[in-house]
């Protein structure tokens, strides 16, 4: 039997021994259920989550652009202010419990919203998780995996020329990674 849980928040954080991105969501008081991500699967679940940003812009070209760019950078500033984009801050002395053991994503399916968000499925085999992203949300999730990235060590490239790299990027018909 497959567990699966659908959240509107998440937590994510690096794990330095295993160099991988962890992402969770809160089950209870107590636990967590959370899942490893590889820097090749969140390279591209950003890259594909850029791309579905940049295809909902009107217009095309360097004016698009210049549009992504200051709605991205509105976009998380507003967050940042409103407190809705922080830091981590969870006691390392109590620690929430996993539902289940860690494991490493093997796929991510990106389901378009009408509201320009998406619902991000991450699938281990054995759990399910679901994480509903609204389109005012899309450039705060986006920033925030970049940052951790960033933190982490990883080579991903500059927001604005990634996300031109973008527009190239290829994601199969149902819009699935792994």
């Amino acid at each position: 039997m497959t567990l699966q849980v659908t959240a509107h928040s998440y937590h994510l954080r690096h794990l330095i021994e295993e160099d991988r991105l962890l992402i969770a969501v809160d089950i209870s008081a107590e636990h967590e259920l959370a899942m490893l991500l590889t820097r090749r699967l969140t390279r591209n679940l950003v890259s594909a989550m850029a791309k579905m940003v940049a295809d909902r812009a009107p217009q095309p070209g360097p004016i698009r652009d210049t549009v992504l760019d200051f709605e991205h950078s509105h976009a998380v500033a507003t967050a940042m202010a409103e407190g809705h984009m922080r830091e981590e801050n969870r006691n390392p002395e109590q620690p929430k419990q996993l539902a289940a053991p860690l494991r490493l994503v093997q796929e991510v399916k990106l389901g378009p919203k009408k509201d320009g968000g998406v619902s991000l499925l991450f699938d281990n085999r054995e759990q399910v998780l679901v994480i509903e992203i609204s389109g005012d949300r899309m450039h705060m999730v986006i920033e925030t995996f970049l940052q951790i990235a960033e933190r982490a060590g990883w080579d991903f490239p500059p927001i604005a020329s990634w996300l031109e790299g973008s527009k190239t990027v290829s994601v199969p018909q149902n819009r699935s990674l792994n």
